[in-house]
């Protein structure tokens, strides 16, 4: 039964149908066994390639609702400036979609219940966005108990219409970070342990692994940020006079993943991307006390 179910999925007029329950104020949470990023991609390329909208990567070790925030108010709502705080955040994008109804904004959200998202806090601002009339909420949950992070309150915001869609796809996106020492730690404990790997490392090899740090922190506040191409971050290492040839910087990277410090991956597009699996919080402290 599962494989018709995601071959209906698959079906532009089940999306269509998706899609029109969606602007009934309804949210679309996806759950089952299996992964399902590829079945939200098919929507987002279906339906969505001339709307407004987010990927989000709610299994993203550096992931905040800050950065969603961010994302909604300066990239899409265009808004320059700072806010407050987060309710203060909240208030502009409910009264700019107010004042302008004809506007739509799509949220899909890989792991709506990922360990950076399914607080407390986050679920709740989530939920006041989705009960938002013209933004629209696409997620998928993997957790077999995450639908206890909602509460009867958080429910009636997020108001779920529920899809089986389960697809037995490997994990592989949404578990390519769990297996790091320095995600299985965190705080004080992750921060020892990278600034004692650190003092292990030549300065050279120091200052490429910084390069690295210092460009994820800069993309800290995109939620679709998922690392820095070889290529970019080669180019980079040669201008900052760190690197002469691919050869020394894959051999740096080698070193690297032996000691559990960097992630890489290859893109949908074949690109081969690098990323630090800590939270921006930690590596932002380690930047700090390798500069003392």
């Amino acid at each position: 039964m599962s494989r018709n179910i995601v071959r209906c999925l698959l079906n532009e007029h089940m999306w269509s149908e998706v899609s029109g329950l969606d602007r009934l104020g309804f949210s679309i949470v996806l759950y089952g066994l299996g992964s399902k990023r590829a079945l939200l991609e098919s929507f987002r390329t279906s339906m969505l390639m001339d709307s407004l909208h987010l990927v989000i990567n709610g299994f993203f070790p550096s992931i905040t609702i800050k950065s969603i925030l961010n994302a909604i108010t300066a990239e899409m709502l265009e808004h320059q400036g700072s806010f407050r705080t987060p309710l203060d955040q909240i208030d502009f994008i409910v009264k700019a979609l107010k004042k302008d109804p004809d506007l739509h904004i799509y949220l899909i959200i890989h792991n709506i219940d990922g360990a950076m998202l399914r607080g407390e806090k986050s679920q709740q601002t989530l939920g006041q966005l989705a009960a938002i009339p013209n933004l629209h909420l696409l997620a998928s949950i993997d957790h077999i108990n995450a639908p206890l992070i909602w509460d009867q309150s958080k429910l009636s915001q997020f108001n779920w219409l529920w899809y089986e869609t389960t697809t037995y796809l490997p994990y592989i996106e949404e578990t390519s970070y769990e297996n790091s020492l320095l995600v299985q730690q965190s705080g004080a404990l992750a921060l020892s342990s990278l600034t004692h790997v650190m003092r292990s490392l030549t300065p050279n090899a120091r200052g490429i692994f910084r390069l690295l740090a210092e460009f994820q922190l800069e993309n800290k506040d995109n939620p679709s940020y998922t690392g820095l191409s070889f290529q970019d971050f080669y180019q980079r290492c040669r201008e900052a006079f760190l690197v002469n040839s691919e050869i020394t910087l894959r051999t740096q990277l080698t070193e690297f993943r032996d000691h559990k410090l960097i992630r890489t991956k290859k893109g949908a597009d074949g690109v081969e991307y690098l990323l630090v699996p800590v939270d921006a919080g930690t590596l932002t402290d380690f930047l700090e006390k390798d500069t003392e």
